[in-house]
C-alpha cells in the first residue's frame, strides 16, 4: 500500500501528445497537485520524444529504472499484456482505470480473468479496473484522469466503488471546512478491494475518518473483522438497496447485492455507521470534528421558537434525552429576558434574550453543566438593512470565539447550525476552525450518530460463549447422517442442542398411530411424514386437536390421501403423532448462510402469519443473550410477549436461550445453509418454550 500511495516514481502507460489523449490529463493532474517524484511515459505507438517534458519510451523494458507504480489507461484488450510486461520488469503495483471488463459482457469477463492470471503469475497487485484509482494530498499524488485541483488537506480518506461519486464528494467538501487525506476509487475491485484499503486506512496516521461508497460487499466477514479492529469512525453509504439499484450496479461494476437487513445487522455489530445519502457523509464528517458526545442528554437552543420545537421533535425521534441544566441555570437567564414572556426550558427559546453577551454566557453555562452531554444551537445570519438596532446585535454579532472556547474548555460537542444566504454562510464557514451545519435536522441526526458510535466503541467487547447443555457430539453425529433438505427429523437435532421439543412418534399404520396417541395422551396433532412435503400445510398434511382413537385412525388415512392428491408420486413415510402443546405465543427461529457475511439467524413472530407480519430481527452468528434480548425488544410483538390485557407473560428468557443455541450451531456447522423452526411456541403459562416443527437444508 505504501508503494501505491507514496510512490517515488510513476510510469504512465498510453501517454501521448494527441489532443484527445486522456492519460495526458493524469500527467497534468500530477503537475498541478505538486507531485515531486520521477515520472516516465510509455506508449509503443507514439513517436513523441516527450510529452510535457516527460521523456517517452516505447516499451516498459526500456525504462531506465523500475517505477514504484504503473498507471495504465489503455483499451481493455491491451491491459493483460501490460500487466505481464510490468510484472516481468519488476513493477509490482498498478493502477488500472480502464473499463470494458466484467462489468460489460462475457468477453469482458474473460479479459478480467486473464488480468488476474497475469497479476498472480508475476505478483502484481492492482487497483481497478473501471475506477479512477488513487490520490493522496500528502504528496500530490493524483492518478484520476478528470482534471482536478487538489482539495483541502484534511483527515478524511475515501474508498469508493464509483469514481464519479468520489470526485463529486471531494469537490463538495471544499466548501464545508472538511479536508481530504487519501482517496481510492476501486471500481470492479478485481484484486485490491475495500477490505484491503480499509485495513490500510485504519493504520494510516493521516486518516481519522474513513468514508466508503459501496455497491457490493463480497467479503463481508473480512470487512467486519477489519472494522471491529479500527478505532476510527467508518461511515458507509451502501447503494444497490432496491431492485432498480441492483440492476444498475450489475451493469456498473458487476456488483453482487447483499441482503440489506443483513448489512444493517452486520454494521450494527461492528460499530460501522450507515448513512442514506452523500450529503449525510459531510454532516457526519463535521460531527466527528467535534469532541465526542459521551452521553445522550442534549440541550437545544435557538432564538426562533418554531425551530426549537422542530428540534425537540427530531431529538425525541432519534433517541436523545433532554438535558436538565437545573433551576439555577434558568433563573440566571430569566434576569436577562427582555419581556419575560417566554418560559425558559429545554429546548431553550432564546428569542427574548437580545443581549449577545448573554448568548456567550449561555454557551459557557450549558457546556459546563454536568447534566449536559452536548448541545445544538441554531441561529441565522439574515440580510438586514443597515442599522444599529438590537436585532443587528442579536443576529449579526460574531460569537464564534465564545462558542469555540466553550467547546475546547468543556470537551463537549456544540453543534452550530447557521441559516442564511449561501454566499454569507460560506464566508463564515471558511473563517472558522469548527464545523458549521446547514440545517437543524442535519445537526441533530449527525450528533446522535456520533454519540451512538462513541457509546458502541466504549462498551465492553462482545463475548460469545456457547450455552451450557449443548450436546456437541450428538449434534455432530446427527449431522453426519443428514444431507439435502430434512424435515421434522431435525427435531432430534434440537434435542441435542438443549431446545425442548414436543413429544412425538412416527407411525406406519392407523393402528400404530392410535397406540401412540394413547401413550402420549389426547389431544394430539397428526402430521404427514414425506420428503416431498416439507411444507406440510401446503399438502394438507396437518391435523390438530385430534381427541380420540377414531379421529386418529381416520386422520391417518386422510393425511395419506391428501398427500397423494398433492403429489401422486410423493413418498409416504407415515404419520407423526405429536402431543398437542399448551397454548402460547407462536414464534420462529430461522437461519441461513449468507455468501458474504456467513451464518445469520432470524427470529420473530411465527406460525402461519410469518409472511404476513414479517416481524423479524436478525443477528450474525454466533450471538449472545444480551444482543438477542435487545433485538427481541425491538419486535412489534414484544409488548404482547410481556402480557397485555391480563394475559400471562411468555417466558422470553427461554426464547432468547433458543435463539442463542441456534446461533452457535449455525456458526460452528457452516454446512447448514438453511434452518427453520416454526413454530417455536412460548408457552403462555410461563413454563418455557417448545419446538413444534422444524426443517433444514444441509450442503455437505
Amino acid at each position: 500500500m505504501e508503494k501505491i500511495f507514496y510512490p517515488n516514481s510513476i510510469v504512465i502507460i498510453g501517454l501521448s501528445n494527441k489532443a484527445n489523449n486522456i492519460p495526458k490529463l493524469i500527467l497534468e493532474n500530477l503537475i498541478r497537485w505538486g507531485y515531486t517524484g520521477r515520472i516516465f511515459g510509455m506508449n509503443p505507438s507514439a513517436k513523441d520524444e516527450h510529452v510535457g517534458g516527460i521523456k517517452m519510451y516505447s516499451s516498459i523494458a526500456d525504462l531506465p529504472a523500475i517505477p514504484d507504480i504503473a498507471v495504465a489507461l489503455i483499451p481493455a484488450r491491451y491491459v493483460p499484456n501490460a500487466i505481464e510486461e510490468c510484472g516481468r520488469f519488476g513493477i509490482k503495483r498498478m493502477a488500472i482505470p480502464s473499463g470494458g471488463f466484467n462489468e460489460t459482457d462475457a468477453a469482458g469477463k474473460k479479459l478480467a480473468d486473464l488480468m488476474l492470471q497475469k497479476a498472480e503469475k508475476y505478483g502484481v497487485r492492482f487497483v481497478g479496473p473501471n475506477g479512477v484509482t488513487v490520490a493522496n494530498t500528502a504528496n500530490g499524488l493524483c492518478l484520476p484522469f478528470v482534471p482536478s485541483y487538489m482539495p483541502t488537506k484534511g483527515d478524511v480518506s475515501f474508498i469508493t466503488q464509483s469514481g464519479g461519486v468520489g470526485l463529486m464528494l471531494w469537490n463538495n467538501i471544499t466548501d464545508e471546512n472538511v479536508g481530504m487525506a487519501k482517496f481510492v476509487s476501486i471500481g470492479n475491485k478485481l484484486d485490491l478491494d475495500e477490505v484491503d484499503f480499509l485495513e490500510y486506512f485504519g493504520d494510516d496516521p493521516d486518516t481519522n475518518i474513513i468514508f466508503l461508497y459501496l455497491e457490493s460487499i463480497p467479503r463481508g466477514e473480512a470487512f467486519l473483522k477489519a472494522a471491529e479492529k479500527i478505532d476510527k469512525p467508518i461511515i458507509v453509504l451502501k447503494a444497490s438497496r432496491t431492485d432498480a439499484g441492483k440492476k444498475a450496479a450489475m451493469s456498473h461494476t458487476a456488483a453482487l447485492s447483499n441482503n440489506d437487513d443483513i448489512i444493517d445487522t452486520a454494521f450494527e455489530r461492528a460499530g460501522v455507521i450507515r448513512i442514506d445519502n452523500l450529503m449525510e457523509f459531510i454532516s457526519m464528517a463535521k460531527a466527528f470534528n467535534l469532541p465526542p458526545m459521551k452521553g445522550d442528554k442534549v440541550m437545544l437552543m435557538s432564538p426562533a421558537g418554531g425551530i426549537a420545537v422542530m428540534m425537540a421533535d427530531l431529538s425525541e425521534k432519534v433517541g436523545f434525552q433532554f438535558a436538565d441544566p437545573g433551576r439555577d441555570f434558568y433563573k440566571k437567564l430569566d434576569n436577562f429576558a427582555n419581556a419575560g414572556i417566554i418560559n425558559l426550558s429545554n429546548p431553550l427559546d432564546m428569542g427574548d434574550i437580545y443581549d449577545p453577551a448573554m448568548y456567550a454566557h449561555t454557551f459557557h453555562s450549558v457546556m459546563h453543566n454536568e447534566n449536559v452531554d452536548g448541545a445544538v444551537f441554531v441561529n441565522q445570519w439574515p440580510q438586514m438593512p443597515q442599522g444599529e438596532d438590537i436585532f443587528h446585535k442579536m443576529f449579526h454579532t460574531d460569537l464564534s470565539k465564545e462558542a469555540i472556547g466553550s467547546i475546547l474548555s468543556s470537551g463537549k460537542p456544540l453543534g452550530i447550525c447557521l441559516l442564511g444566504p449561501g454566499n454569507t454562510t460560506l464566508k463564515i464557514k471558511k473563517n472558522l476552525s469548527i464545523p458549521i451545519f446547514n440545517s437543524p435536522d442535519e445537526t441533530i441526526r449527525a450528533l446522535r450518530k456520533q454519540q451512538l458510535y462513541h457509546a458502541k466503541k466504549s462498551a465492553p467487547a462482545m463475548e460469545f460463549s456457547a450455552p451450557e447443555g449443548m450436546n456437541w457430539q450428538g449434534i455432530q453425529d446427527w449431522l453426519a447422517t443428514a444431507d439435502g433438505e430434512v424435515g421434522e427429523e431435525c427435531l432430534e437435532l434440537l434435542k441435542c442442542a438443549g431446545i425442548p421439543v414436543a413429544e412425538s412418534v412416527v407411525t406406519r399404520a392407523p393402528v400404530e398411530a392410535v397406540a401412540a396417541a394413547k401413550q402420549l395422551g389426547y389431544p394430539v396433532v397428526l402430521k404427514v411424514v414425506s420428503p416431498d412435503a416439507l411444507h406440510k400445510s401446503d399438502a394438507g398434511g396437518v391435523l390438530v386437536n385430534v381427541k380420540n382413537d377414531d379421529g386418529v385412525a381416520l386422520g391417518f388415512t386422510t393425511l395419506q390421501s391428501n398427500l397423494s392428491a398433492y403429489n401422486a408420486d410423493a413418498q409416504f413415510d407415515g404419520v407423526r403423532v405429536m402431543k398437542m402443546a399448551e397454548e402460547g405465543y407462536d414464534m420462529f427461529i430461522g437461519g441461513n448462510f449468507d455468501a458474504s457475511f456467513g451464518p445469520v439467524a432470524f427470529f420473530g413472530f411465527g406460525g402461519t402469519y410469518i409472511e404476513l407480519f414479517k416481524d423479524v430481527q436478525s443477528i450474525l452468528c454466533p450471538s449472545n443473550r444480551d444482543e438477542i434480548a435487545g433485538k427481541i425488544a425491538k419486535l412489534k410483538t414484544y409488548p404482547m410477549l410481556r402480557g397485555i390485557r391480563g394475559a400471562v407473560a411468555g417466558d422470553i428468557s427461554s426464547y432468547v436461550d433458543g435463539v442463542e443455541r441456534i446461533s452457535h450451531i449455525l456458526s460452528r456447522y457452516r454446512e447448514i445453509k438453511e434452518f427453520d423452526i416454526n413454530p417455536l411456541r412460548i408457552l403462555a403459562d410461563g413454563s418455557g418454550v417448545i419446538a413444534l416443527d422444524a426443517r433444514l437444508r444441509i450442503d455437505s
